[in-house]
């Protein structure tokens, strides 16, 4: 008899906790862009800090380029699934699922410019269900340390475009602030840039770059670099790559911690705050990259503490 009883309060014990975590679920679609390295690692970093939730998360993940051929499909599957939060990491997934569904909340990751690109009207409020953990390094930040890596900086240049003006405008102000001049030439396409360095000429101490697809082709890239290198000027370039390829230096970000910060803003959506009035965030963690080879070769030399403190370095 004794049995039986402690039979029958195991069992509803064990079905009372069932319930709870039942209750509990929460139903989460993840739809990344690409399944490049940058967008596992922002993805690994979301799952692992909603883990840390009071729910148990349900993920449904999905790789836009290799799941869904027809764009179109994705939309209505994931009403199909009625999630509680969609994440969406990188761009390209984040135009697509931003502009389809406006009725459930959306966290991105992995972004660059998500003024510029649409998803919100400012860092402060998207104005819409979405906010979010972007790649973009404050100007500030940017500007100042190109300052600092080269200390005889005063006339900053920049070729940007349509798409890209909005930095350029933002960094203007900045750089009124700080005691630079930006001096900026815009272009059409890839075709301009040549002419719009001659237009830059002597006038300028270092080239800074905003990431633009129509600047940046591969053969753009190249001409580029080549300019810099044979001209003496330092040029920042917006990835790691640049470095690597004769940039003098770039800052990056940590992905995994850019997922992990739009995972805690998942949690904030997910306990009732609306995405539309949680400010989009910017990279905590950023990482000098150097080209000491570049340094030298246009006679410039970089404060030893500067290397010291560099993630890597080119030499």
């Amino acid at each position: 008899m004794r049995f039986r009883i402690k039979l029958f309060w195991g069992i509803l014990l064990w079905f009372l906790i069932a319930g709870i975590a039942f209750s509990a679920e929460k139903r989460i679609v993840i739809i990344k862009s690409s399944d490049s390295p940058a967008f596992r690692a922002a993805t690994e970093g979301v799952k692992k800090e909603l883990r840390r939730g009071d729910f148990l998360p349900v993920f449904i993940e999905y790789d836009l380029s290799s799941n869904f051929p027809d764009e179109q499909q994705i939309i209505p599957k994931i009403r199909e699934l009625s999630p509680d939060l969609i994440v969406t990491v990188g761009s390209k997934s984040t135009g697509l699922i931003s502009k389809g569904i406006k009725d459930i909340p959306i966290v991105f990751s992995a972004v660059l410019n998500p003024i510029s690109s649409g998803f919100a009207q400012s860092m402060i409020s998207s104005g819409s269900n979405l906010t979010g953990a972007s790649w973009d390094i404050p100007l500030k930040t940017q500007l100042e340390k190109f300052r600092l890596i080269v200390p005889g900086l005063h006339k900053m240049g920049v070729i940007f475009t349509r798409d890209s003006e909005p930095v350029v405008t933002e960094a203007k102000k900045v750089c009124k602030e700080i005691g630079l001049e930006l001096v900026s030439v815009s272009v059409s396409s890839e075709k301009e840039i040549p002419q719009a360095l001659e237009n830059m000429g002597q006038k300028i101490d270092g080239l800074w770059a905003v990431a633009d697809t129509i600047i940046f082709t591969p053969q753009s890239t190249q001409y580029l670099l080549l300019h810099t290198l044979r001209n003496g000027i330092p040029f920042m370039g917006p990835f790691s790559s640049f470095v690597q390829a004769g940039a003098l230096f770039s800052l990056i970000w940590d992905d995994k911690d850019i997922g992990r910060q739009a995972g805690e803003l998942a949690l904030r959506v997910l306990s009732g705050e609306d995405p539309g009035r949680i400010s989009i965030t910017t990279p905590r963690m950023i990482y000098l990259i150097l080209n000491l080879r570049t340094a030298e070769q246009i006679n410039l030399k970089i404060p030893p503490q500067i290397v010291s403190v560099a993630k890597e370095v080119y030499q």
